[in-house]
């Protein structure tokens, strides 16, 4: 097949074209001097910007955009607005505090981590966030630790105190008696609803338990050091109890 090579300047016809006798005619050349806006069926990018990825507008073949609210920059992937997968979302790690994340695992060994936990490696993970296990106000939940505990700050443990008869809760740890007036009956918690060495203390916190007795009494068949209930009656008197998570107290 041979072509017609043009040289020097063409004017072009308002139309093209070729005879119809001719199987696939194609018009085809350099248009190194325009930008092609008026050539027909041509796609396009509208509202060019930097970095922006090309995108389809409605539909149509030959409206196309360079959308400002996704950028590549060649190396990261930035997004304004929200992300929808109908699938899985994958990455090494996510950033940020993880409020708005939904439905993560709760991480473990072999690389896992999630949710508001930072992922040093497979064994060790940290967070900066306050947690409460079980609850959004009193935690009712132990937390579980495989392994040593090492502290670089204090320690604190609830503290209830009262100056009346009062039944002991499973997540109380102090119990201070005000035998200022009156003596106290203190309850202790069905043991069999205790962790298996839980700890309670009590104390006389007004120094009064010589007259006015704090009387520490297991609930139902639950033993203390054998015997159903103990007796504090010296001033400023205390008792540390631990439990078997069964039904028995011990004095320790």
């Amino acid at each position: 097949m041979a072509y017609n090579v043009i040289s020097g300047t063409l004017i072009a016809a308002q139309t093209y074209a070729p005879e119809t006798y001719v199987v696939g005619n194609i018009v085809s050349g350099n248009l190194s001097n325009s930008d092609g806006a008026s050539i027909l069926n041509i796609p396009r990018v509208s509202t060019p910007a930097s970095n922006g990825i090309v995108l389809n507008t409605g539909g149509d073949a030959n409206a196309l955009r360079c959308d400002t609210n996704l950028i590549f920059d060649g190396t990261t992937l930035s997004l304004t607005g929200d992300l929808t997968a109908s699938i899985a979302i994958s990455a090494s790690f996510f950033e940020g505090d993880g409020s708005r994340l939904t439905n993560l695992p709760g991480g473990g060994g072999g690389g896992t981590g999630a949710g508001i936990f930072t992922e040093v490696n497979a064994t060790k993970a940290y967070t900066t966030s306050s947690i409460q296990i079980g609850s959004t106000s009193t935690p009712a939940r132990p937390l579980s630790v495989a392994g040593a505990s090492i502290l670089s700050g204090a320690l604190i443990h609830k503290r209830h105190t009262t100056a009346s008869d009062y039944t002991i809760t499973v997540s109380d740890y102090y119990v201070g008696a005000d035998t200022t007036s009156t003596s106290i009956k203190l309850t202790l918690p069905v043991a069999s609803l205790m962790g298996d060495g839980q700890t309670i203390v009590i104390k006389d916190e007004s120094g009064n338990a010589d007259s006015n007795n704090i009387i520490v009494s297991g609930s139902a068949a639950d033993t203390i050091d054998g015997q159903n209930l103990i007796v504090l009656e010296s001033p400023y008197a205390a008792v540390s109890l631990y439990c078997n998570g069964v039904s028995k107290y011990f004095v320790y």
